[in-house]
């Protein structure tokens, strides 16, 4: 029997990698979607800041502003983050929205040269709860590279970073002092009126100072720190602080290969033999791996990695099996695949006494597997990969079992559910051990297991077909987001990741 590697020569041999975008591109992507939008938009940051997020290779931020309201319908954040998602592609890492903070969306995309990050700031120009600038006061420049102009260029190139304990100084002082003096005396005062009701008067002041020409001094850091702090945790902003905590203080040594809080994520794949389980595994190893991130893996089979007690008993009992009659025969180990649950195609089962009390067995053997090995791994960040899951147990050894429900309460939720998918005839040509009914009744199941959403973030389907250029490459993206999104971020941006699915036909 050939392995399922030989079987699937697209896989194996191509490399994806190589016909990743490179950042130039990606960019190009990202202006083409947004002017298309119609949105008003502008690059943020200083006049080099976008060159050198094209010439590195590390996941620095490329920061853009866009005002939610303009332009087509896409122009809601929902809808324009899902379509930036489809085209460039890319997937969620945060997603603020709580209209007393910053709003904002950060998207990895892969390019040639690694994982990058795109920050898109929504509306009000601000730093937590600190508005800098109301969106209807925000100018920019027009055309395909519009930037910052006026009042709101200088307050994201000095007092931005200023509140975010940063002195800016040399060039980008220069534009933020060259931008104020170019803004209108009416625009100046709107400013000035906003700073002074979020910064207080004299730290207002001091700031102004320091557009005008005045030296910026460290006093001016430490007193913006200060403020900030203090806004983020009056009473007014306790409830939106909260809902971000993760986000505001510092990563540490919870830190991901991004540089943003990131945490453990488990991947169950499931589907029938052949289906290209071990494939896929390997290869979103390999990708997470040479992008920094931590993986081990697990298995949730039926067939082997058992308690101690399972052999033994099999001995005492003198049964080499449970597994449904007609589906297995001779001393084999359990069968990892599900029997048909409708009782009218269900097959007699030998030794029903025994069926049952060994699903009631392999649930606590379930959740014996998940507390010794899944869980310290994801506690110590990894993405654990683990191989079938305990939605097995709903249809072997003993279909339909109180046992499988107990066992899916006690047994967290995968946070990424990966379903390997090909036409059914491919997998039964990889595997034929069984026919090609059973194989296909199956794999149907799995992917019916799919459409009750059971993850905590994501589904997803991987396109084992060999017709798809890179099918690991939504897989990753869906992961890489699972390691950094919180439930209520990923349920706000579940509409982004829509597209990752695809079954292939």
């Amino acid at each position: 029997m050939r392995p399922v590697t030989d079987v699937l020569p697209a896989l194996r041999t191509t490399d994806p990698r190589t016909a990743l975008p490179s950042r130039a591109e990606l960019q190009d992507r990202l202006v083409a979607i947004l002017c298309d939008a119609g949105v008003d938009w502008a690059w943020q940051g200083a006049s080099g800041a976008r060159s050198r997020w094209l010439s590195e290779d590390g996941p620095a931020d490329l920061d853009v502003w866009w005002r939610p309201g303009s332009g087509t319908s896409d122009a809601d954040p929902g809808l324009l983050v899902e379509r930036l998602c489809r085209e460039l592609p890319a997937a969620p890492v945060a997603d603020a929205r709580d209209p007393a903070r910053l709003c904002h969306t950060s998207l990895v995309v892969r390019a040639d040269t690694g994982l990058a990050v795109i920050d898109l700031t929504h509306g009000d120009l601000r730093v937590g709860p600190i508005t800098l600038l109301p969106a209807d006061l925000v100018t920019c420049t027009a055309g395909e590279a519009p930037r910052l102009t006026g009042a709101a260029a200088a307050a994201d190139l000095l007092i931005r970073p200023v509140l975010r304990g940063r002195s800016p100084e040399g060039a980008r002082l220069e534009e933020a002092r060259a931008a104020w003096a170019g803004a209108s005396v009416g625009e100046r005062g709107a400013a000035v009126d906003v700073w002074h009701a979020g910064l207080g008067a004299p730290l207002a002041r001091e700031l102004v100072a320091v557009l005008e020409g005045a030296t910026p001094t460290a006093t001016t850091v430490t007193r913006a720190r200060r403020r900030l702090i203090r806004a983020t945790v009056a009473p007014r902003a306790w409830r939106s602080t909260w809902r971000q905590r993760h986000t505001i203080t510092p990563a540490g040594r919870h830190a991901s290969p991004l540089g943003l809080r990131g945490h453990g994520v488990v991947v169950a794949l499931v589907g029938t033999d052949g289906s290209g389980k071990s494939t896929v595994a390997a290869q979103l190893r390999e990708r997470l791996e040479d992008a920094g991130f931590a993986t081990s893996s697990a298995y949730f089979g039926m067939a082997r990695g058992n308690l101690p007690g399972v052999a033994v008993a099999r001995r005492v009992l003198g049964v080499g099996s449970v597994a449904p009659a007609g589906v297995a025969s001779g001393p084999t180990p359990v069968s990892t695949a599900p029997v048909e649950m409708q009782p009218e195609h269900r097959p007699q089962l030998d030794r029903p006494l025994l069926r049952r009390a060994a699903a009631w067995y392999y649930a606590a053997e379930y959740v014996w597997r998940y507390r010794r090995t899944v869980a310290p791994s994801r506690r110590r960040g990894h993405v654990v990969l683990v191989d079938r899951y305990v939605y097995d147990l709903r249809e072997s050894p003993w279909p339909g079992s109180a046992a499988s429900r107990v066992a899916e309460a006690l047994v967290p939720r995968p946070d990424v559910l990966v379903l390997p998918d090909a036409p059914d005839a491919m997998i039964h040509a990889r595997k034929p051990e069984r026919s090609a009914h059973e194989q296909a009744a199956i794999q149907a199941r799995y992917r019916s297991l799919l459409a009750e959403r059971p993850a905590r973030f994501q589904q997803v389907e991987v396109d084992t077909s060999g017709s798809t250029a890179d099918p690991v490459a939504g897989l990753e993206l869906a992961v890489i987001s699972a390691a950094h999104m919180s439930s209520r971020e990923s349920r706000s941006a579940a509409g982004a990741t829509r597209h990752w699915s695809a079954r292939p036909r």
